[in-house]
């Protein structure tokens, strides 16, 4: 079980890698190992209280393996995971403020999120 929202074929389709074979792509160790998780636990943490979640705090599976997460939200990871991809190492188009995720994103999540009482 994870907490992955979208799977490495969707991040495959997203990101529009294509040298894939048999053995995977170049991307795969990042993507598995950083990219996805890291954009998955953004979408998470935004949300705070995902229904799609289980009691141990993982992403519900089908019989497939695939995350039973809501299209919006396997949309927003996906976008997220687009914007961790092309900039690793900076936010080079200033697309988001610290401690915030950038606006198409949230704009994805807005209606689903949980409010923070202060």
């Amino acid at each position: 079980m994870s907490r992955d929202l979208v799977t490495l074929h969707d991040a495959y389709a997203h990101l529009r890698i294509d040298d894939v074979d048999s053995s995977g792509s170049p991307h795969d160790a990042w993507l598995e190992g950083i990219g996805i998780p890291a954009a998955s636990e953004a979408v998470i943490n935004y949300i705070k209280q995902p229904a799609f979640l289980d009691e141990d705090g993982q992403v519900q599976v089908d019989s497939a393996g695939d995350p039973l997460v809501p299209p919006v939200v396997r949309a927003a990871t996906l976008l997220m995971l687009g914007y961790l991809f092309r900039d690793r190492d900076s936010d080079s188009e200033g697309a988001y403020n610290l401690g915030e995720l950038p606006r198409p994103v949230t704009s994805l999540l807005y209606p689903l999120r949980t409010p923070a009482l202060a």
